[in-house]
């Protein structure tokens, strides 16, 4: 059940029990149960509440969506914001490396400086060994030989000699391998470089899309929030609805409770009053639209007269009344109390007048010379209604009377004394 049909059940659960004890214990607490579930305005406050309870249905429906929505977005910013923090670490892990490195690769130019410049050196004493071997020839040196004292001092000579040419054939390969060790120190600061600069250019484009990617579901998180927010605003103004409509609903309610109880009022006047059913203002009661149906027992001759005419059967038609004799100008009087519901010209019938005297019991009189009443007058029993004549299809002065119940003409001699 629909949180609209709960109110409209609470509703008439609060008021039916409020309404006086007479129209709940008499027969016209079915009518008013009756009204209460047939009356228009209440049924399309029905069907408004009925809607209103759908379209609050929908969108709490979709508010949990939203939520839940929600609820994944904000997850997805969390683990967004871990990433960007993770590639921020990362980098400045990256730029400490590069740091270090380019203090390298700075010590490194600088230690290769110096080797050259020690290489520099290296090759210029290597140049003034050349110079001098080449200026102390084979035979000068051969012919230094020759002034050795002894074989002693030879074989020392010799000893110094080849001494020497294996500190400059050391020289020469100690410059060649600084040379190769630099070389490949720089080749690696170089290679360390680029890797540090590509990790670097890397994860810089990972925390510009991590970024990116932040600010998208930012953006879509503030719209589902915007979103919600206009839920909750249409649920606040369909509650508003359901409020003016459940106020319409109370007061139509009231209403008919009060039409109830007006109409419980008259029906007793009715049963306590069936041949004079007046208001308190003096106005005649309809009572078979109050529910209250007491045909009348017995009514009185309307003109006091021989009968010239019985009902029944005649000239091969159906006599609906008795005619009673009477002189042009003699009073017709009401047989009953009662309402006029006609008074003027009806064909044959010539100038009519009937009256409702409630139950469901009327009577008619016809060929009056003259109406004495008007359509909705209050007649009580006895006052004069026209006077007899010849008016419509008529053989002579007299007075036609019928008597109807609900309608249909029965014969007047069953309720006349």
């Amino acid at each position: 059940m629909s949180r609209r049909a709960r109110l409209l059940a609470a509703c008439l659960l609060v008021i039916l029990p409020a309404l006086p004890a007479r129209a709940q214990d008499s027969a016209d607490h079915r009518y008013l149960q009756d009204r209460l579930a047939g009356d228009h305005q209440l049924n399309q406050s029905r069907s408004e509440l009925e809607q209103l309870g759908a379209e609050q249905g929908l969108l709490d429906s979709e508010i949990d969506s939203l939520q839940l929505s929600t609820a994944q977005v904000e997850a997805k910013l969390a683990r967004t914001t871990d990433l960007i923090a993770l590639s921020e670490a990362r980098l400045a892990n990256i730029g400490a490396r590069q740091a270090l490195t380019t203090k390298l690769h700075g010590a490194a130019e600088s230690a290769l400086e110096r080797a050259e410049i020690a290489l520099e050196v290296r090759r210029q004493l290597a140049k003034e060994r050349l110079v001098n071997m080449y200026v102390y020839s084979t035979e000068h040196r051969t012919a230094l030989s020759w002034k050795v004292n002894d074989v002693h001092d030879l074989e020392n000579r010799h000893v110094l000699l080849t001494m020497v040419g294996e500190y400059d054939k050391e020289l020469l390969e100690g410059l060649d391998a600084a040379v190769i060790e630099i070389d490949e120190r720089r080749h690696t600061l170089e290679s360390l470089q680029r890797t540090i600069e590509a990790l670097a250019s890397q994860e810089g484009e990972a925390l510009a899309e991590h970024s990116r990617m932040r600010d998208v579901q930012a953006e879509l998180h503030a719209e589902l929030q915007v979103r919600i927010q206009q839920l909750h605003d249409e649920i606040e103004a369909l509650e508003a609805a359901q409020a003016e409509v459940d106020a319409i609903m109370a007061a139509r309610v009231a209403e008919i409770e009060l039409e109830a109880a007006e109409r419980d009022r008259r029906r007793g006047i009715c049963f306590d009053n069936p041949r004079q059913p007046l208001d308190s203002d003096g106005s005649w009661i309809d009572c078979p639209a109050v529910g209250a149906v007491v045909p009348p027992s017995a009514v009185r001759w309307p003109l006091v007269d021989r009968v010239s005419s019985e009902y029944g059967p005649r000239w091969g038609r159906m006599h609906e009344g008795i005619d009673i004799a009477g002189s042009y100008g003699v009073s017709i009087r009401s047989a009953e109390s009662g309402r006029v519901d006609f008074a003027g010209w009806i064909g044959g019938y010539g100038n009519t007048v009937i009256v409702d005297h409630g139950g469901g019991m009327s009577t008619l009189y016809a060929h009056m010379q003259d109406i004495a009443v008007w359509t909705g007058q209050t007649l009580s029993i006895g006052e004069v209604v026209g006077y007899v004549g010849n008016s419509g299809f008529s053989q002579g002065p007299h007075l036609h009377f019928e008597v109807r119940i609900d309608g249909a003409p029965v014969n007047p001699r069953t309720y006349l004394p």
